[in-house]
């Protein structure tokens, strides 16, 4: 399966989701999809998804040795999330607030998996 049928299957299985991006280790996108968000915006969160990363862990470090594996915050308005792959590739996805955080988080791991199979 290609990595945009995978990340087209994400958005399907998240109802809420508006957009999905996964991006090599230097932040250029291997592919995305966007409904809402504008493609500009959501190629910076794939971008800086390793910066933040970065960040978190030496903020964690201290008394957490483990790996950053998920990131997730959100507005107002969207829950933004972001996981990391295999060769330090990302995976975001941004959805509307009302959706279900768990069931995001699973099949965003589900679409991780077949993504790293592709790698």
């Amino acid at each position: 399966m290609s990595f945009q049928a995978i990340l087209d299957n994400l958005i399907e299985r998240v109802p809420e989701a508006i957009a999905a991006t996964f991006n090599d280790k230097d932040g250029d996108p291997l592919c995305s999809r966007t409904i809402e968000v504008p493609n500009d915006a959501l190629q910076l969160l794939g971008a800086y998804r390793n910066v933040v990363k970065r960040h978190l862990q030496q903020a964690v470090e201290e008394f957490d040795r483990g790996e950053v594996e998920q990131v997730a915050f959100c507005t107002d308005q969207h829950w933004i999330l972001m996981m990391g792959g295999q060769e330090h590739c990302s995976l975001v996805l941004v959805m509307r607030r009302d959706g279900i955080l768990g069931r995001a988080r699973f099949q965003m791991q589900q679409a991780l998996d077949a993504l790293n199979q592709e790698l």
